[in-house]
């Protein structure tokens, strides 16, 4: 989060004498109330209203609540602890104890309540809309506006009505950097304790925390150094990228916020792997940020709070694991119809029954998070995912990196040898992305891992024993690969038990869905898109599916300012050329690649994305500062790439 000025908390007098500049004067009273006061009031006055106005504190009706309640079941399962604890260390001094959601309404309440006034009894009822445009200046809402802890007392809130009370709060993020909640202490007597916005911060990071627990990563990296407190933890997945970060992680890694698609590398001059190692011998690691700052980090495996509840806490049983499945695949890649859900169920059934999956589909399509979603939702959630390009490694190199090797195996082996990508994933679910790249000779180690559940490393003559479920992706046209005898037919057979295909971005019919979930990790408001310029991406041929779509937007993004309405130019293109739209390619691509062709097909689109890319990339400079790793993050690439750009730029 951004390093802030602490909230101060300013006399009585310094605040009467505050009211009567701003609402009588008409002037901004610098120096006398606290900048988000400030703010907040000169809100409230720009939309019309006035201090004298009622303050109605009505919840929503019980069907409402209900789903309410249900949307943020979520949060109150971890918050609820936390809430309780709160409530106990500050009940004799009378405070009452909110969360709010994201929104600002109220979805928990603990503490003093039944000794509090009734006014404080009305505000502090679940489903009560506690929002600054509703009820006018209060902690809680300050606190989610300004992604900060805010103290607000007696006569700073705007309503004359509200001035009885005395509140602090402090929002609460995610793993991912956004705000979901607000706790808050209030009273309706005057004298908040020097300590009570101490106490709702750290309530805050301790939810933070469980909710940071409860994700599913694959390495859990806790940071210790002089300015660390015990709530700095970093997730990685197995492929070394960043899933989430608790707030007090952020300043340590000297990130003002967070940021998406960074990886351990971005961050850290060490081995990802060396951590790894120490985690497993339990013990710390010493490390160097990027920046040349030292920190030491304790690693834990099998990330997952989650990964220990009992199992009724996921999918029991085959008839309930439908909505799982579709829920988290829906979020990265929403299919949009019943045939698509239940199908999507029936893979889910066959992963968990220990059938390899197959899924098919053009290139961009989303195989790959089709593949971790559907991790996500078995019983293996808590356990490694890992992926493994098949087209991407040397036939002598990938025999080392999916089976392991033993020390002398070959040369430049490691010493003591090293486990494969197979083993790793014992317990869990290995991708093998393309794998109708697979050279012949590998094939048939596969298969006898896929039939035994067991693997030989390289350069050894025992088994080792696994437990992992395989999904294998492929753009290409298998049962073609097999006429042509470069697939072998008996693997074939064994990898199709079940298939899924996902179909090309042209062919799908919630474009809108699609389009929304790739938004939200971006942070921007689905309201900057407006119907027409939907419209107009719909249109789109779109050759590189749903990755090409993803792009487009952080290219957009890049070229547009914050809370602008995104208009066809941000996307890179030249209205006076193209009145603009992007040329549309000639032809269709196939659903599946039938042979070594390119997947897609040239277009006269492709002449205009380096100007476009360039563009984008000075943009994000520009954004951040110069800060390479920032703008990496947010073109969605890896620094190195970005500075592969730079160079051929010059």
């Amino acid at each position: 989060m951004p390093t802030l000025p602490p909230p101060t908390r300013y006399r009585p007098e310094q605040i009467w004498q505050a009211r009567h500049a701003f609402f009588d004067d008409g002037h901004a009273p610098d120096g006398l109330v606290d900048a988000p006061v400030l703010s907040s009031w000169q809100r409230l006055r720009e939309l019309g209203r006035a201090a004298h106005e009622s303050v109605v504190f009505d919840p929503v009706e019980a069907p409402a609540l209900r789903r309410l309640l249900a949307q943020q079941q979520a949060l109150l399962r971890v918050a609820q602890p936390e809430l309780a604890r709160l409530a106990a260390s500050v009940a004799e001094a009378g405070y009452a104890v909110l969360l709010t959601d994201a929104l600002g309404r109220a979805v928990a309440v603990d503490g003093a309540i039944q000794r509090a006034s009734a006014p404080l009894r009305q505000a502090f009822r679940p489903g009560v809309d506690l929002s600054e445009r509703m009820i006018g200046t209060n902690a809680m809402s300050a606190a989610l506006l300004e992604r900060r802890p805010v103290w607000v007392q007696g006569g700073e809130h705007f309503f004359a009505d509200n001035q009885i009370f005395h509140c602090c709060a402090a929002p609460v993020f995610d793993p991912q950097g956004r705000v979901v909640g607000a706790v808050d202490l209030s009273r309706d007597t005057p004298g908040l304790a020097a300590g009570a916005l101490g106490l709702v911060q750290r309530c805050a990071r301790r939810i933070e925390q469980r909710l940071f627990d409860d994700q599913p990563a694959w390495l859990q990296v806790q940071l210790e150094g002089p300015d660390a407190g015990p709530e700095a933890w970093l997730a990685f997945d197995a492929d070394a990228q960043l899933l989430g970060a608790t707030s007090a992680a952020l300043p340590l890694l000297g990130l003002p916020q967070w940021l998406p698609q960074l990886a351990w590398a971005d961050l850290f001059e060490d081995r990802f792997d060396a951590l790894h190692t120490a985690a497993r011998q339990g013990r710390p690691l010493p490390l160097r940020l990027r920046g040349g700052v030292r920190l030491q980090a304790r690693g834990r495996l099998g990330g997952t709070a989650a990964a220990h509840r009992p199992q009724g806490g996921r999918i029991a049983g085959h008839p309930a694991a439908t909505r799982p499945a579709t829920e988290a695949l829906a979020c990265a890649a929403p299919l949009g119809h019943a045939r698509s859900q239940q199908r999507l169920a029936q893979a889910l059934r066959a992963l968990e029954a220990g059938l390899p999956l197959l899924i098919t589909g053009e290139t961009g399509v989303g195989k790959e998070v089709a593949a971790r979603a559907l991790h996500t939702a078995s019983r293996r959630a808590g356990a490694p995912f890992l992926a493994v390009n098949c087209g991407a490694i040397t036939p002598t190199l990938m025999a080392a990196e999916l089976f392991g090797h033993v020390e002398g195996a070959f040369t430049g082996a490691r010493r003591g040898g090293q486990a494969g990508r197979i083993e790793a994933a014992h317990g869990g679910t290995l991708l093998l992305d393309e794998i109708g790249d697979m050279p012949l000779e590998l094939q048939v180690g596969l298969l006898r891992v896929l039939d035994r559940q067991e693997v030989v490393r390289v350069g050894a003559t025992q088994a080792v024993t696994v437990d992992v479920r395989f999904v294998c992706a492929t753009h290409r046209h298998l049962p073609t690969l097999v006429a042509q005898g470069r697939f072998r037919e008996d693997l074939y057979h064994r990898l199709a038990a079940f298939t899924l295909h996902l179909p090309p971005l042209r062919e799908r019919e919630d474009f809108d869905a699609v389009l929304d979930g790739l938004l939200a990790p971006l942070g921007c408001a689905a309201e900057r898109l407006n119907p027409a310029l939907r419209a107009w991406l719909r249109r789109q041929p779109w050759p590189g599916n749903v990755r090409q779509l993803a792009l487009a937007l952080r290219t957009a993004l890049a070229l547009s300012e914050p809370d602008e309405p995104l208009q066809p130019q941000h996307f890179g293109q030249d209205d006076e050329a193209t009145g603009g739209l992007p040329p549309r390619a000639s032809s269709a691509q196939p659903a599946v690649a039938p042979s070594d062709a390119p997947a897609t097909a040239p277009t006269d689109a492709a002449l205009h994305l380096p100007s476009a890319r360039e563009q984008a990339i000075q943009a994000a400079l520009a954004r951040t500062g110069g800060n390479v790793t920032a703008a990496a993050a947010l073109l969605g690439l890896g620094r190195a790439t970005l500075y592969r750009h730079l160079a051929r730029g010059r």
